[in-house]
């Protein structure tokens, strides 16, 4: 239970920073929406996802796991979308590695007992 915990709120806070950077147009979430050629619209709607997705790994924890779940599929969906994105604009390998760890921890927090 304590590892479903800390790996909630790390991921949250971790969704919750990028989200913000593509909300309130961060110049490296800018280049980044520029370089992978994204409408800006779209851009702040994943941002928006990620921080509807951190909200509900927190409210997860203190309610209805099932919240929790849905967050964790939705953010997971959200990372094999990025995942695609960056292999298909030959972005860097950390990038691709870093998205496909993100999405590791969302499959195991999904697999924690609550």
């Amino acid at each position: 239970m304590t590892l479903t915990i800390a790996l909630s709120i790390v991921l949250a806070l971790l969704f919750v920073a990028t989200g913000a950077g593509k909300l309130f147009g961060a110049k490296a979430s800018l280049e980044a929406r520029d370089h992978f050629r994204m409408n800006p619209a779209l851009w702040r709607t994943i941002g928006a996802l990620e921080w509807a997705g951190a909200a509900g790994l927190v409210v997860g924890l203190v309610t209805w796991e099932g919240v929790a779940h849905a967050a964790t599929v939705g953010l997971g969906l959200l990372m094999v979308g990025a995942t695609i994105t960056r292999l298909r604009y030959d972005s860097k390998p950390s990038g691709v590695v870093l998205d496909l760890v993100l999405l590791g921890l969302l499959i195991t927090l999904l697999f924690l007992d609550r």
